[in-house]
């Protein structure tokens, strides 16, 4: 079991917004096979949303047919409130929103209670939503109080806004338990490693990496069609993994490798659907490891090729895209 007074996650975090079909679509039996599979190789949180279709009802109904196995002990779960669907209007960060939306998390999750809620892309609201006297996080801790949370957190894409809540929170003496940042430490964006120190200095217990493959950016398929990056970004990176193809690599391993061999965060988030993901990216943290402790030397190659791809980048290396982004449509991310 996990110390329930600690918050100890494992290195890979289970990401189940595949599960709501954003990516693929999803076999019937995949959730339970990917569940049973992550937990039987040490992986103890999952990460959804109410944002993310029926991912929760879908995580809630595994874990529960899962527990004389693995009990509510043996994991933590991760939800969100605030975001509801792809528009400006499909956000409530009200405190009375966010008291129901816990509540409908716990009965759809099956739990009495919630490891960790996170105001859900905090950058889509006016600031005030989340940190006003009237706004979300004052609930969030109120919901901890309770028991029903057991800690408080935002998610979202840019770091000065993560950065300028953590310090409104730090000088209201109530500092957020939890920062989950995405695609900000992977092949094409390390800008979050600069964050660190000063998330940690507000009093930012936990942080979280998700994304390490850029909500399907760094992949040989190349990013869903609702993906924010611009075309030209596109083809930078389909040119970065056809590169990695001729010298024999897979983007998405480099992708995955890079971001779990980053000890900077308390976890990786990755998005994972069915079996043999969970087995791959479990296989590849163990090579990680296995570098770590001079097992198996880092192939230089790999180092090289890392080092190439990111040159083929260029100025699209570190660089953001607007989020919000100008106009909100359905092709707003789906993080």
């Amino acid at each position: 079991p996990v110390d329930q007074d600690k918050f100890e996650v494992s290195k890979i975090l289970f990401g189940a917004l595949p599960f709501g079909g954003v990516y693929d679509e999803i076999e019937k039996s995949s959730p339970f096979e990917a569940v049973s599979r992550a937990l039987e190789l040490g992986i103890n949180a999952f990460d959804t949303s109410p944002y993310y279709g029926d991912s929760e009802q879908i995580l809630g109904s595994v874990l529960s047919s899962l527990s004389d196995k693995y009990p509510r002990s043996h994991y933590y779960i991760i939800t969100k409130v605030g975001r509801y669907g792809l528009n400006k209007q499909d956000f409530d960060y009200s405190p009375k929103r966010a008291r129901e939306s816990v509540e409908e998390s716990r009965r759809r999750l099956k739990t009495d209670y919630l490891d960790v809620v996170y105001a859900h892309d905090v950058e889509f609201v006016d600031i005030d939503e989340v940190v006003g006297d009237c706004g979300v996080l004052i609930e969030l801790f109120k919901l901890k109080k309770e028991g029903k949370i057991k800690y408080v957190g935002i998610s979202g894409y840019p770091l000065d806004i993560l950065l300028k809540i953590a310090t409104i929170q730090y000088e209201r003496n109530q500092p957020l338990d939890i920062v989950q940042s995405y695609s900000h430490y992977c092949l094409q964006n390390t800008l979050l490693s600069n964050h660190i120190p000063k998330f940690k200095s507000f009093g930012v217990k936990y942080l979280m990496n998700a994304s390490p493959l850029s909500m399907g950016l760094l992949t040989e398929t190349g990013p869903p069609q609702w993906h924010p990056a611009p075309a030209k970004l596109r083809s930078v990176i389909s040119k970065c993994a056809s590169y990695a193809k001729e010298n024999g690599f897979n983007i998405s391993k480099l992708a995955i490798q890079f971001s779990l061999e980053w000890d900077g965060t308390d976890s990786t988030v990755i998005g994972l659907s069915n079996r043999k993901q969970v087995e791959e990216a479990i296989a590849w943290f163990n090579e990680v490891l296995a570098r770590k402790r001079g097992e198996k030397n880092a192939d230089m190659i790999e180092r090289i090729i890392v080092q190439e791809i990111q040159k083929i980048m260029g100025d699209w290396l570190n660089w953001c895209w607007e989020s919000p982004p100008t106009t909100i449509s359905s092709t707003t991310n789906h993080k």
